[in-house]
Order: structure tokens, then sequence, then C-alpha cells
């Protein structure tokens, strides 16, 4: 078999390599933080399926993409509420943003990436995190449900439907919304090396891509 560019970063992934710092410019190649830091990273567990590969970060820089998509189907990036940094309860801060829908309304990648993995835990209910291009990840969270086939390894381009608007987890209480982040590798202490960023400022409405 063919070895695959990516298949640096799928062993590392599988392997749920212990957190430790990054330093910028990394390849797309770095481990991903196991569960000292985050939930449990399950790698992907077969070879991906498309012949779209994430870009070294020292070619895009240690930041997300110029330009990010309205993940959230019918929705507009002036109707978001800025809430990145706001705070929560238990000395929280909030470091996504949340988008509001109706419950099952579909959500879309905002950059193409490969699943990481899908979880379910109390905080965040249903959940679907990415990574793509520079080894920044996507994390996508509360939702009702998620399609069958969606599973670690998987690539997802821009039309792929990933999930369901809803609020599961600690959303449970409150109207159904998508609540999204972006980290970014190699950028200080958070989260083992890994800086969430405002989506907000970077993402556009897809209708500039005609859908």
């Amino acid at each position: 078999m063919t070895t695959r560019p990516f298949a640096t970063l799928a062993l590392a992934l599988a392997l749920g390599l212990a957190c430790a710092q990054v330093d910028a410019p990394v390849s797309v190649e770095v481990a991903w933080p196991s569960n000292a830091c985050a939930a449990e990273a399950d790698g992907p567990e077969r070879d991906p399926s498309s012949d779209w590969r994430p870009r070294l970060l020292d070619q895009v820089g240690p930041t997300p993409p110029a330009q990010l998509f309205m993940p959230v189907e019918g929705a507009r990036v002036a109707e978001v509420y800025p809430s990145y940094g706001d705070p929560r309860s238990g000395g929280r801060v909030h470091i996504g943003i949340d988008i509001m829908a109706e419950r099952g309304t579909p959500v879309r990648p905002a950059a193409p990436g490969y699943v990481l993995r899908t979880t379910d835990s109390a905080r965040g209910g249903s959940s679907v995190t990415l990574v793509g291009d520079g080894g920044v990840r996507y994390f996508y969270t509360h939702f009702d449900a998620l399609p069958e086939g969606l599973e670690a390894g998987r690539f997802v381009d821009l039309d792929t439907v990933i999930g369901y608007v809803g609020n599961t987890g600690n959303a449970a209480a409150t109207a159904p919304h998508l609540h999204f982040e972006v980290h970014v590798p190699g950028q200080g202490e958070a989260w083992c090396g890994w800086t969430p960023v405002d989506p907000l400022p970077l993402l556009s409405d897809r209708q500039a891509l005609g859908g």
C-alpha cells in the first residue's frame, strides 16, 4: 500500500500521545493531546478516503485560515452574538460562539478536514472534532444527532453534513444551537499548547460559496 503524507498524523492520533508543548512553526504531524487535557482522543482507525491533505503549519502560519464558512445552514454571520470570552458558570470562560438555529438544522464544516473524533459527554453532549490545514482543530457540539458513517479518519468537505443542531449536554436548558470553537496549535500554554481563538471574525456567510 502506498504511504500517504497524512499517515504520520493518523498514527500520532491513534496512539493518543501525551500532552506536550508544541513550538511553532510545526508540521501537521503534531501529536494530539490525550485525556490529560481533554477527552481521550480516538485517532483514525482506517486510511482516509480522500486525496486532500492538510498543509503544513509552517506553510499557513500558526493561525486559522483567513476565511471560514458559516457552519449552520441558513444562518448569517451578522446574526451571531459575539459571545467569545464571556464568563460562564464555575469561573469558566466561553471559548467559542453559539449559533442559534432550529433543532435539526444541518451543520457543515467551516473548513474541510478530517474527523478526529466524535464524542458524547455530560458537558458537550454530542460533539464532533475536525482537524484541518496546519493542524487547526474545529470543535462542534450540542448536536441533536450525527449522520451515519461519520467516524474518525473520514475526510469531510464543505458540503458534508456533520450533524444536526440540538441542545444536548449542558445546553439542555437553552434553545437549540451550535457551539463552535477553533483551536490553533503552538500558541502558548492553553489546552496543552492549543489555544482557542474567536471564530466569529473569521466566518463568512455560506452564500459566498453559492450555498
